[in-house]
């Protein structure tokens, strides 16, 4: 089993400049590599693989020779990351763009094999960059697989140590209604459960609106490229950063909490489309608060370590609209019905438990439909991927042009 573990580092200033040089060339890497690839694209209509940009990095560092003082691996992981993003492209994401020194988190990779945790020391050593400072609140055990070292807007460094923990995987029970739970998300309620639990909206943005705005209007009168407004800069980068890592805290405790239950063995959840809410002018600051996309996220391996069961129900399931009793749907129910009552069974109905009760019951049915579609139970095999379906067209193609045409 794979696990990631992120740990906080010090850096020396000698080793903070050799991490700041390190991301810049890798950002100067990947922003070359991806220009080739477009440019050899439009111009010849020549895919380059990512080992096809890979080979033209020895002549770029006959070129450059201070290149050469930054590790190799980390230079081969930026070009392989060009070759990931387009393959994220052709499945649904958004075209690849140049990275920028001034947005985001920036980063790079250590797959190479010279990479050491100091667990007596609390050091870490990457290629290039020896002993580094390291917070070690958590220990781990297995072999290291890579290591990830970031810096934040905020100026802060980052290690993140992917670790083969050398344990299987949990086998996932049966699915049974009896031990299987509905979880409805939302903005007034964060998450409520078929079972009657209900947790706190996630609302850490709107809490530290009020000092947000205020350092936003400091940071607005600064003149640009001077000190006070570098420190203002880094007063909202922490601020968002707390507000992000309280975030995320709640995200894993809730998680955790239902994870963890033992009465619990298959959770039911409705696939939402966060990205469509988002173009909601009047709703797009709370949905980003509640962060339903990281919930879910974590929702997912979280149930692959412990075991657990997770059913993903259409987003067009009428669950907020369906009365749970009867089965009867509410057409005219808007969101600013948080209580309803159901016309043909006079029950009463608060709209996050009933969409709970909904969802887990959608999801059992289509757990049954499944079992009927497919003999004993076995689900069917998985769709084959679109460019194994055009290649198996091609060779069909090229047999038939080989084939001669009976007259």
């Amino acid at each position: 089993m794979l696990k990631a573990y992120k740990y906080r580092i010090y850096p020396t200033s000698e080793q903070e400049l050799l991490i700041n040089r390190t991301i810049g060339i890798c950002r100067l890497v990947y922003n070359l590599a991806l220009e080739t690839k477009i440019r050899a694209w439009q111009s010849a209509g020549i895919n380059l693989s990512a080992y096809d940009l890979i080979y033209q990095l020895v002549e770029l560092k006959d070129a450059y020779p201070w290149m050469k003082n930054i590790d190799s691996q980390a230079l081969t992981a930026a070009v392989k990351n060009v070759d990931v993003a387009f393959k994220h492209f052709f499945r649904g994401a958004g075209y690849p763009k140049f990275k920028s020194k001034k947005t985001g988190t920036q980063s790079f990779h250590c797959p190479c094999n010279k990479r050491k945790v100091d667990l007596e020391k609390s050091t870490l050593t990457v290629p290039k960059i020896h002993d580094i400072p390291i917070v070690l609140s958590r220990k781990f055990t297995g072999k290291i697989k890579t290591v990830t070292i970031s810096r934040t807007p905020a100026g802060r460094y980052f290690a993140s140590i992917l670790v083969d923990t050398g344990e299987q995987v949990p086998e996932k029970p049966a699915i049974r209604p009896e031990t299987a739970i509905g979880i409805d998300v939302g903005i007034k309620s964060f998450v409520a459960t078929s079972d009657g639990r209900r947790f706190e909206p996630n609302r850490k943005l709107q809490d530290n609106l009020a000092r947000l705005q205020c350092l936003s209007k400091r940071l607005a009168r600064k003149q640009k490229g001077g000190r006070n407004r570098n420190k203002v800069r880094l007063q909202v980068a922490r601020l968002h950063e707390t507000i992000a890592n309280q975030r995320n805290d709640y995200i894993h405790q809730v998680t955790t909490r239902l994870i963890r239950d033992n009465q619990t063995e298959t959770i039911v959840i409705e696939d939402l489309n966060v990205s469509g809410m988002l173009k909601n002018r009047k709703l797009a600051r709370a949905v980003m608060d509640v962060s339903w996309g990281r919930f879910f996220e974590v929702l997912k391996y979280k149930c692959n370590w412990y075991g657990r069961n997770l059913v993903v129900i259409d987003r067009f399931d009428p669950s907020s609209k369906r009365c749970s009793c009867c089965g009867e749907i509410n057409a005219g129910l808007t969101l600013a019905d948080r209580h309803w009552q159901c016309r043909s069974c006079d029950t009463s109905h608060d709209r996050d438990a009933n969409a709970a009760v909904n969802i887990l019951w959608y999801g059992m049915q289509q757990q049954k439909a499944d079992q009927i579609n497919t003999p004993e139970g076995i689900r069917e095999e998985p769709v084959e991927s679109r460019r194994l379906r055009r290649a198996k067209k091609q060779e069909c193609i090229q047999i038939e042009d080989l084939v001669p045409t009976r007259i």
